[in-house]
């Protein structure tokens, strides 16, 4: 970020800006107010795949006056398989040890991770082990899904007003959860500082006994990995599971989701039509099936093949694991293969490099969830106003709501909340809110 200011305060950016995560700040309408950036032209029919990406719904809510002005970092197609990108992973035999079965109310979760850290459900006759383990903080607010929508987007409540839902009293019954958590001894003690490779070895070792973490199958499948490691003589799925959070009485289930791209790739300003042109040849070509694939896996024929079943690897290394793109190809290490996309991300369901039972497992809570759980009301237009009281707003949630966690100064959870509130009104939530609200009204929200 420092070098981007840098060098766009000097007027010597690239021709192309990507894995650049700037939408929707106040960098991002000063790049476009200042010609820093160019917008992608009207008439995309010479590119197909880039009409098709740039027309969805989050990336048309970043337009400004009619013009697109950046080309989005796919995840996934559909923004609701966002919602496998938080979960929870326990110890199935830990919880049949224990005569545990799956928690249907905050009280038996906390209960469950309470015995995990106090019980010796190891059975080494040590006090080392721990409940709930995160990867970070932010998981938090959106891993126990069925407190209503609680995540930080800007939703309508029922008096109109735009409102962070992280910010609502939903939120406020989910932190009161987690501060019992926290305290009954059920929670890491460290978890305001764990990142994920802590929490990932937490897990592994055979320390926690529930991971808060993606559980989509690359990321499920990197826990496995860890866990092979560190527990070669025990089979990952026979041990561990996905946990589906537990329900609350009188609320919904809803989706994790964010947008369906995480950053974006920009165009220097001073980009002429002829390299524009071919600018945007190559995203078009790697936003194609053929582009995804030969970034992931390499040549059709040569090194993967197509079946009724998906994709087939055809060269190993010499410990028989199948190679990908990456392994095979010096510019796919670097990142190349992921500058327009997150091929990992996008083909995480069919590749054959993922172990077919960690794909199976989570491609069955994948359409659980799609089924059964409500997609969030977020709509993207609005996230997107840009107004000035949003960028000038300056407040830490997620160190607002570590510090209710933690706090022992004997002060009630209604006194924090409320003290919060005024500190959030003072940090510029409140007028962003009514400005926000104004807009969306503008808009007919």
């Amino acid at each position: 970020n420092e070098k981007m200011n840098i060098w766009a305060a000097s007027g010597e950016l690239p021709d192309v800006m990507g894995a650049v995560d700037t939408v929707g700040n106040g960098r991002y309408y000063q790049w476009i107010d200042d010609g820093v950036v160019r917008a992608l032209p009207d008439d995309l029919t010479p590119y197909p795949n880039v009409a098709r990406y740039t027309s969805v719904s989050d990336v048309k809510g970043a337009s400004v006056d009619g013009k697109t002005y950046l080309l989005p970092r796919l995840t996934y197609e559909d923004a609701t398989w966002w919602t496998m990108d938080r979960g929870l992973s326990v110890r199935k035999d830990w919880m049949e040890k224990l005569g545990i079965d799956d928690p249907q109310t905050p009280e038996e979760f906390i209960d469950m991770c309470v015995a995990f850290a106090t019980q010796d459900p190891d059975g080494n006759g040590k006090d080392d082990t721990m409940g709930l383990t995160i990867a970070s903080v932010g998981f938090l607010w959106n891993s126990f899904n069925g407190f209503g929508y609680v995540d930080q987007n800007w939703i309508k409540m029922p008096d109109g007003t735009y409102q962070l839902g992280n910010t609502t009293r939903d939120a406020l019954e989910l932190f009161k959860f987690i501060r019992r958590l926290y305290q009954e001894g059920g929670l890491d003690l460290d978890f305001a500082t764990t990142d994920t490779v802590a929490a990932r070895a937490n897990f592994g070792s055979g320390r926690a006994g529930v991971l808060m973490k993606q559980v989509s199958p690359k990321h499920w499948n990197a826990t496995k990995e860890e866990w092979d490691k560190l527990q070669p003589d025990k089979n990952f799925t026979d041990y561990v599971k996905i946990l589906n959070p537990f329900p609350v009485r009188g609320k919904d289930y809803y989706k994790f989701i964010v947008k369906s791209f995480w950053s974006e790739t920009y165009i220097e300003g001073g980009v002429d039509d002829a390299k524009m042109d071919r600018i945007l040849q190559l995203y078009d070509y790697m936003y194609s099936d053929e582009g995804i694939l030969i970034n992931m896996f390499g040549f059709e024929g040569e090194d993967y093949e197509l079946t009724d079943s998906g994709v087939n690897l055809l060269k190993t290394n010499d410990e028989g694991k199948p190679l990908t793109a990456s392994d095979l190809y010096p510019i796919m290490q670097g990142g190349f293969s992921y500058l327009a996309a997150w091929n990992g991300d996008l083909v995480q369901y069919l590749n054959p490099a993922i172990p077919q039972d960690i794909r199976d497992i989570t491609t069955e809570v994948r359409d659980y969830r799609l089924k059964n759980w409500k997609t969030p009301p977020v709509d993207w237009a609005v996230q997107a106003i840009n107004v000035p009281e949003k960028q000038e707003m300056s407040i830490s949630f997620p160190a607002d709501w570590t510090g209710f966690i933690v706090d022992d100064s004997g002060m009630s959870e209604e006194e924090l909340y409320q003290d919060m509130l005024k500190s959030w009104e003072a940090g510029g939530y409140n007028a962003t809110s009514a400005a926000i609200t104004a807009v969306a009204k503008t808009m007919g929200k």
